[in-house]
């Protein structure tokens, strides 16, 4: 996939939607960037704010796919406990300092959310277009 098709690919057609993720994607590039800096306290200050602000996004979401009966809210809804499962041991992981490991998991994090929004939140634009639901 280009760099631009990757692009597109997070769009998914409802402003508020592709705004937060757009901040949530600035966030963890934020937080990628201050764990090559090996200083955990700045990690751990930034990854508050990812951690918070990405609980608040996935309960908009679900609101937002039960309010129009999205078929595929427990499957998605189910994906975004992971994520917050995983967000979860990777600040133990970081309370305990930086190192390989952590940087690691959190760039593999950021990787696996970007495909999410490529993909599940793709989708659920998809299905709001076509419902007419979704925001220009």
């Amino acid at each position: 996939m280009t760099p631009a098709e990757s692009r597109h690919n997070l769009i998914t057609g409802n402003r508020e939607m592709d705004e937060e993720h757009a901040l949530q994607i600035r966030l963890l590039t934020e937080l990628l960037r201050r764990l090559e800096t090996d200083d955990a306290a700045a990690a751990l200050e930034l990854f508050d704010r990812v951690e918070q602000f990405t609980g608040a996004h996935f309960l908009a979401e679900e609101l937002l796919m039960r309010l129009h009966a999205y078929p595929e809210y427990e499957a998605h809804a189910s994906a975004h406990a992971s994520f917050v499962e995983e967000l979860k041991g990777l600040r133990l992981r970081l309370a305990d300092g930086v190192d390989e490991e952590v940087r690691e998991e959190a760039d593999a994090f950021s990787r696996r959310l970007l495909a999410h929004i490529a993909t599940a939140d793709h989708a659920l634009g998809e299905f709001q277009r076509a419902a007419g639901i979704a925001a220009a």
